[in-house]
């Protein structure tokens, strides 16, 4: 877990700071400057933009991580691997991009009474999910070299900050909402430059092609791994985007807005996977190759208790500060929908906590199975949203993604439990639970002060304080404790 550690912290440092910027943007600046159903078509073409550029990606992203291993050579051509991924990514994107423009009307069809702004912006999802198939292209080369801190200050920091300095520009009326979108993709092809200068100085790589028919790459074998690892990454996202897609269609933008509002707070739960995954991803990928399958269960084990210890404390810390956090916004509508957070953070908590439970097996020679795993999770969750949004709609959307991640979490589980005879589940997750509950009860009922931020600030710290006290005594993560241990001795010695 050394280079797991080192990496990981420094991309969690990382996501934490962009949680910040996110926080800020997300409470302090969107519900002011811009309309809960502006907020919703922002939502609506980042979800749609996402869902896009992965299916133009034809499965790139995956197989470079699981193959590049074996093509990797000292002479930093690397079989033309790199290049031969690229030239596919190209390919996917312009087949892609026709079939968007001749699937116009049919797309249109389901959103024109709903969502009348997005027939307006439909053809910004092209040049948005151009930047996003190249900057996914372009971490995931990083992150087979290990080289993820930077592209995870771009994507997690950098984007958010220019984000923030739209919303202020539209606040000052320099920019209206259509420029703020805008920008807002000319930011996507900025960072996407930025890591492509990035790689070259990184030296990892040689840009010339000497064999352009790629003799050396299996090209079949790798073309099929794609395009299942495609259908189900692909459907997995949806799970994550089809609420969005669902709601604007059909309860509207302003309805969505609101629900995106609070599936973003409740996104913070998730930093602590995506900073962990961008290094343990490759590290399971490179002990398939070597049949390391002590090193895998050890990393399952160890980033599954890791995800649920920082997500429980993140999500104790949303729900205690329920009235802040509406004092701050002022909105009746998002007011009476404060629970939806709960149901949504419970999802990430759930789905956090599974581990890479998904990935090992993609990684796996059994990665078909995801596939069947995820199209029926992905029909449970189409099915549910179906019959719930138009009775509950943003607490049903939620009540549906919390289900589907139950579902989903329980299938992989139970599969590497009984194919691979391992499961990262031990009492110390139960004991996070404990400590979870103990540290909600002393945040929710300290008593509160007269000032907003020093409540903000008071409330949170003490519950910080006690959750992180109890779980270094209980010792329910070595690692956490031996990073305390670090933090400690470094400023006491």
């Amino acid at each position: 877990m050394g280079i797991v550690k080192k990496q990981a912290y420094k991309n969690t440092l990382v996501s934490y700071a962009g949680m910040v910027v996110a926080y800020v943007n997300t409470v302090l600046l969107f519900p002011f400057f811009v309309s809960n159903e502006q907020y919703g078509l922002y939502n609506l073409l980042i979800s749609l933009a996402v869902l896009y550029s992965l299916v133009a990606s034809l499965g790139i992203p995956s197989i470079i991580s699981k193959y590049f291993p074996f093509y990797k050579t000292t002479d930093l051509k690397h079989n033309g691997f790199i290049h031969w991924t690229a030239v596919l990514s190209v390919a996917g994107f312009v087949v892609s991009t026709a079939a968007f423009v001749l699937l116009k009307p049919i797309i249109l069809h389901a959103y024109i009474d709903k969502s009348p702004l997005f027939v307006k912006y439909y053809y910004y999802l092209v040049p948005l999910a151009l930047f996003t198939v190249a900057f996914n292209f372009l971490e995931v080369t990083g992150r087979v070299i290990y080289q993820s801190i930077f592209s995870s200050f771009l994507r997690d920091v950098f984007v958010r900050l220019l984000t923030t300095v739209l919303l202020v520009l539209i606040a000052v009326k320099v920019i209206n909402f259509q420029e703020f979108i805008v920008w807002y993709i000319i930011s996507w092809g900025i960072i996407s430059a930025m890591l492509f200068i990035s790689l070259v100085w990184s030296g990892q790589f040689s840009f010339r092609v000497y064999d352009l028919s790629f003799k050396a790459i299996e090209k079949k074998e790798i073309f099929y791994y794609g395009m299942y690892t495609l259908i189900s990454v692909a459907v997995y996202v949806l799970l994550q985007k089809v609420d969005v897609v669902m709601l604007s269609s059909m309860a509207g933008d302003s309805v969505q807005g609101v629900y995106s509002w609070y599936f973003n707070i409740a996104l913070v739960i998730s930093v602590p996977a995506a900073a962990l995954s961008r290094t343990t991803y490759q590290i399971v990928a490179d002990a398939w190759k070597s049949k390391n399958m002590e090193n895998i269960a050890d990393v399952y084990g160890k980033t599954s208790i890791i995800q649920m210890v920082i997500g429980c404390l993140l999500f104790v810390g949303i729900i205690i500060n329920k009235a802040n956090l509406l004092a701050i916004v002022h909105d009746h509508e998002k007011a009476s929908q404060f629970d939806v957070v709960i149901v949504i953070g419970l999802g990430f908590l759930v789905d956090i906590t599974g581990g890479l439970n998904t990935y090992i097996i993609t990684t796996s020679h059994k990665y078909r199975l995801v596939t069947g795993f995820v199209i029926i999770s992905s029909l449970f969750c189409i099915g549910l949203n179906y019959f719930m949004i138009p009775v509950y709609k943003g607490m049903g959307a939620a009540i549906a993604y919390l289900a589907t991640m139950i579902l989903l979490n329980f299938f992989t589980w139970f599969y590497i439990k009984y194919r691979f005879k391992m499961q990262p589940f031990t009492f110390k997750h139960l004991l996070v639970i404990v400590v979870a509950g103990i540290s909600y009860l002393a945040g929710n009922y300290f008593w509160r002060m007269p000032n907003l931020v020093l409540d903000i600030a008071i409330r949170s710290g003490v519950t910080a304080f006690i959750y992180i006290a109890l779980s270094y005594w209980l010792k329910v993560s070595e690692d956490v404790n031996e990073k305390i241990d670090k933090t400690i001795h470094k400023f006491l010695g």
